[in-house]
């Protein structure tokens, strides 16, 4: 999976899960919306020479992720 792919997947993703909790579903479809963000973010490589995104408020600006000051945490 390369970057644009990661970028876009997050983008559909984020989209998807803020329609589902903006309906209250009850389904598991947040449950499953969640572990497919988590897939992305554990594919995502955090940086990219093609863009050079810089992290801000230690989150990934590809997928994200939100590190913690001690570093990546899973």
């Amino acid at each position: 999976m390369n970057i644009d792919e990661i970028i876009k997947r997050h983008e559909t993703l984020d989209k998807e899960l803020r329609m589902a909790l903006s309906i209250m579903e009850r389904s598991d479809k947040v449950k499953e919306l969640r572990q497919e963000i988590l897939k992305n973010q554990m594919v995502c490589p955090h940086f990219s020479n093609k863009y050079n995104w810089t992290i801000a408020y230690n989150k990934c600006p590809y997928c994200g992720f939100v590190f913690q000051d001690s570093g990546r945490v899973y």
